[in-house]
Order: C-alpha cells, then sequence, then structure tokens
C-alpha cells in the first residue's frame, strides 16, 4: 500500500450478490491498484442453519476470488460479533495501525473516484480536528452550482466514509448525555436532523453509527459532504441488519469531485441539506384531530387546577 494511502475496511456477513458489487465497483476506483483491503468477515449466529451457513461461506470465498485492490486481508470471525462490534472493533484494529481509514459495508457501490475523494479530504483536513469525517453520501438534493463540497455540522454518515485516529480513538460507546440532550427542547432539536428522530435511535442505542454521530456532536463536530454521491446503498431489500425498504432516488457520480479546504461552514448547503428532510405538514384530518387532542388535554388541566384551589 502507498503509505499516503488509506487502508480501506470492508464489513461482510451473508449476502453474496451484494458484496460481489460492492467489490467490482471497489475494483473500478482509481487508487484501487494502489490500496491495501481489510476484509471483516462476522462469523454464523449461533443455531445458524445449513442455509445461512451456506451464504456466509459463498461471501467469503468471493473475498479469495480476485485481487480487489493491490492487496486484499481477509479476517475471518469465528462466532457472530453483531454488525456493531463488528465495525467498531476492525474500524478500532485498522485505524491503530494506519493513522486513518476509509470504511464500507458490503451493500455500498462506490464511484470510480470515491477513494480518490476521501484520501484527499483525509489529507486536506487532517489537521482540522473539528472534521471528524468524509463522507462520500449525500441525497438527491439539488444544491445551486458553487463548491463541489462543503462542511455541515451533520458531521458523520454511515454510507461510505473515512476518519483519522485521533478522532475515532474520542467514539462515545456509552453516551452519557443522552437525558440532557433529550430533555431539553432546544438540544433535541439541534441533535435531530430536521424533522429526522436521531434523539429516538440514539436512546435504543442499536446502532454503530448514531454515537459516532453523538461522539461529533458533543464536541460540535463538523463533516465533509460531496454536492453529489459518491456511493449508493443497494441494501434495501430486507436482507440486512438494519435495511429498510426507503425508496431513495440515488444517483451515483461519476467524476472525480475535488477537495478545497474550506474553514467554516456553508449556510445555503447546509439549509438544502436541511430542508431535505422536512416532514409535510399535516393534513387537514390530521390537523382537526391534533386540534381537539389540545382542547380536551386543555380541559383537563383546568379541572385539576380547579380541584387544586378548591
Amino acid at each position: 500500500m502507498d503509505k499516503d494511502l488509506a487502508p480501506v475496511v470492508l464489513f461482510i456477513y451473508n449476502r453474496p450478490l451484494h458484496t460481489r458489487q460492492t467489490l467490482e465497483a471497489l475494483k473500478k476506483n482509481v487508487l484501487a491498484d494502489r490500496s491495501v483491503l481489510y476484509v471483516f468477515a462476522d462469523g454464523p449466529k449461533e443455531n445458524a442453519g445449513t442455509a445461512d451457513l451456506n451464504l456466509i461461506a459463498q461471501t467469503r470465498r468471493i473475498i479469495k476470488e480476485s485481487c480487489w485492490c493491490k492487496e486484499v486481508f481477509l479476517i475471518e470471525r469465528e462466532k457472530n460479533m453483531n454488525l456493531e462490534d463488528n465495525v467498531i472493533d476492525g474500524v478500532t484494529d485498522i485505524i491503530n495501525k494506519f493513522g486513518k481509514v476509509i470504511v464500507l459495508e458490503d451493500d455500498i457501490i462506490t464511484s470510480p473516484y470515491f477513494l480518490q475523494y476521501c484520501n484527499e479530504g483525509l489529507e486536506v483536513y487532517k489537521n482540522s480536528t473539528q472534521v471528524f469525517s468524509i463522507n462520500g453520501y449525500m441525497f438527491p438534493i439539488d444544491f445551486k452550482p458553487g463548491q463541489e463540497t462543503f462542511l455541515c455540522p451533520v458531521a458523520t454518515s454511515s454510507w461510505g466514509w473515512a476518519t483519522w485516529a485521533d478522532r475515532w480513538r474520542l467514539f462515545e460507546d456509552n453516551p452519557r448525555c443522552i437525558e440532557e440532550i433529550g430533555g431539553n427542547y432546544f438540544l433535541k432539536n439541534r441533535f435531530n436532523l430536521a424533522d429526522l428522530n436521531f434523539m429516538s435511535t440514539l436512546k435504543h442505542m442499536n446502532t454503530w453509527d448514531i454515537r459516532w454521530y453523538y461522539t461529533a456532536f458533543i464536541r460540535n463536530g463538523l463533516g465533509l459532504f460531496p454536492t453529489k454521491s459518491l456511493v449508493k446503498n443497494i441494501g434495501f431489500d430486507k436482507s440486512g441488519t438494519h435495511a429498510g425498504n426507503e425508496d431513495l432516488n440515488q444517483d451515483l457520480y461519476l467524476s472525480p469531485v475535488p477537495v478545497i479546504y474550506n474553514d467554516s461552514i456553508n449556510i445555503n448547503y447546509y439549509a438544502d441539506f436541511l430542508n431535505y428532510f422536512k416532514v409535510a405538514p399535516p393534513s387537514v384530518m390530521q390537523q382537526i384531530k391534533n386540534k381537539i387532542k389540545f382542547l380536551f388535554n386543555i380541559k383537563n388541566i383546568t379541572r385539576a387546577i380547579r380541584r387544586t384551589n378548591d
């Protein structure tokens, strides 16, 4: 591996079709032939059936079929760690050895310029410790022409990203301020992404990525994003641990995205980002129901006050 390039870490389990597509796209990347790939294959769950064991074996064989990057190292877990622990352990292991890392999961298709973008971002912002993550994904937002990358307080993304050892060492495995954030209207609103309820996800503590987001949030961290997406998620077929059925219009940008240093948030792009997640106003019927509920609550409160005064 070129010492100036970050190692690539890929996490796989039992999805051979997804894994093959991820690897084929990765192999087409500029810099793939100079990069080292570390693949962490999670082990079978207890009482795994024959079908699942076969899928795990098939997925691992795909890794050995081709030299997907300059070098490929396969780390085969004997037992199942679950996605969260596999990611945290794998990223920590590699980043402690090399100081930086590029992270993929088995359902992420990359643009041919994804590795180039991540490596440039890692170099440009290596001394900007407020920047926690170089993120490859962007929602289909129609940004006004201008910059091709921007900083914003939505610091992290789990769909193709990169970071440095000094920032990853801050990872909060057990967030301490959940109640403080959730109990304050303004803090909670800032923690959430527009109308997306990140706070609810944090309370359940069931994903590594919400903890990574929290880690950056409590340190006022920033993330770098491209205005056009360099990755595409193909996992929305209910085959993965946290896959859903979201109908995202995902366009994969097939041109280079140069990274130019910025020292501040791009407010206009950040606003466009937030506006993308605005929930449509409730229907007339829902507004009526909300009004009735509000009046009913006011009536009960009034009764309680009267009883207290009697």
